[in-house]
């Protein structure tokens, strides 16, 4: 143990400057350490923005399926999630008109004036603007499948895909290949796009649709995850896109994925879950009401970095409190100096014409301490503030986490989410200290404004009038 007892007290001054600055760069970093990983999403603003992709890439496909989060920030005219082949002869995924509906297109021939080779499925009213939703086409030997976070919302019989579609493909993001001036460029966010070379069970959808894959995944032909910053293909094949128009990749902290290597998520199966069925030679789908998908995710925490900033921020105080106390030890042992020498001073030269009185060498001295103290709680007073905006800012995160969650849930399951978490905070409210109370009441106000909301749409008052 180190002993300052006999230390000089500029070296104990130091050494506890030197420990403070050490222990708050070291909570820095831990902080820093515990962030580096933020997802990022391909970003299109519907003025003419899209990926392209290498084209012909899916030509050998006898089966597949296509994965992506997607996220509308509105619905223009049927704008494509994705369009792969050629005009009116593709597969593609898309809002229905400029509606909420999702449809699922494999057109295996040139269809524009042949309605049997048109093959859809639709799911009606499935979107909705401002939500992350996972989607995934399947097609094949098996039929045409549409899943929406993991449940099966569309199907079709018709059994064709990717190698069906002879003609030269060209492969978009974001818009469509028809040129028709009805259709629209997509305008929102995707991520995570996945394309694998079979026909993906739903448990197979379910066990990954959370997961940052790697792309060496057995039966993954092709990935397009942006983490990078580019829309690089992180599949065996390296089939990198272009960005077109000011199409371009940027994070979304809300959308976040899990380390593969991780425990798989659950989800729990639905019961008797209801499908939408076309028959080939027509056009017309069905759809039903959804029950609402229960999804549990559990991310990964990181309790040993907190428990190692936490102790580093009880070094930190501790280091500072003994800063201040030598500090204070230091002003008055110079005080007491002056004060001597001052009455020495009195005692030689009787008349004290050109000498300080001892209480304003006492004074002096304590202003300077007053000056001391102010500028520490200046310097801690910044720090608090940006604590609390850091705080502010988790509490936003969160906000938009738990929008998030609850996109595979329908409005009454919404409702319910909202009420409980305002429960919550409701309770927590008594524990919580000044700042985190105004935090939390500000919580409560978004969270009340968003339950109004659903409220309203559902018809019926809230208990929050």
């Amino acid at each position: 143990m180190l002993c300052f007892t006999h230390a000089p007290k500029s070296f104990v001054l130091r050494f506890c400057a030197v420990l403070f600055a050490l222990t708050l760069s070291l909570q820095v970093s831990l902080a820093q350490g515990a962030t580096t990983f933020t997802n990022r999403a391909l970003k299109l603003d519907g003025t003419n923005s899209y990926l392209e992709l290498p084209p012909n890439i899916f030509t050998n496909l006898t089966e597949a399926t296509v994965e992506a989060w997607v996220r509308w920030a509105e619905f223009p005219a049927f704008a494509r999630v994705f369009e792969f082949g050629a005009g009116y002869n593709s597969v593609s995924l898309f809002n229905h008109n400029s509606t909420a509906d999702l449809r699922f297109n494999i057109y295996p021939r040139y269809a524009k004036d042949n309605p049997k080779y048109m093959f859809t499925a639709t799911a009606k009213g499935l979107l909705h603007t401002n939500e992350w939703i996972h989607l995934a086409t399947v097609s094949g030997p098996g039929g045409m499948k549409l899943y929406a976070n993991g449940r099966l919302v569309a199907q079709h019989t018709n059994t064709t895909t990717f190698a069906d579609i002879h003609t030269s493909q060209t492969n978009l993001l974001g818009r469509g290949l028809a040129n028709n001036p009805t259709d629209k460029t997509f305008r929102g966010e995707i991520d995570e796009v996945r394309v694998w070379d079979h026909q993906r069970t739903v448990a197979q959808i379910r066990e990954d649709m959370f997961k940052r894959l790697s792309g060496q995944e057995p039966g993954l032909t092709h990935l397009w995850n942006f983490d990078d910053g580019t829309a690089n293909d992180f599949g065996p094949n390296g089939h990198h896109g272009t960005l077109r128009g000011k199409a371009r990749v940027g994070r979304v902290p809300d959308l976040d994925l899990i380390a593969s290597a991780l425990p798989a998520l659950t989800v729990a199966a639905p019961t008797n879950p209801p499908v939408a069925v076309v028959t080939p030679t027509t056009n017309a789908t069905a759809s039903t009401a959804m029950a609402p998908i229960q999804v549990a995710v559990t991310a990964p925490g990181n309790s040993s970095a907190i428990i190692v900033a936490s102790i580093c921020a009880a070094v930190s105080v501790g280091a500072l409190v003994i800063f201040m106390f030598l500090m204070m030890r230091r002003n008055n042992a110079g005080l007491r100096q002056l004060s001597g020498g001052t009455s020495l001073q009195l005692e030689e030269n009787s008349s004290g014409a050109g000498s300080l009185s001892d209480k304003e060498m006492k004074e002096r001295a304590l202003a300077d301490l007053t000056d001391f103290a102010k500028q520490s709680l200046v310097q801690g007073l910044y720090s608090q503030r940006a604590a609390l905006l850091e705080v502010h800012q988790k509490a936003q995160e969160e906000l938009v986490a738990l929008e998030a969650r609850v996109v595979a849930l329908h409005l009454p399951e919404r409702i319910a989410a909202y009420e409980k978490r305002i429960a919550e905070l409701e309770g927590e409210l008594a524990t919580r200290g000044d700042e985190l109370r105004e935090l939390t009441m500000a919580t409560l106000h978004v969270l009340r404004e968003k339950l109004e909301e659903e409220k309203k749409k559902q018809g019926r008052p809230s208990r929050f009038n």
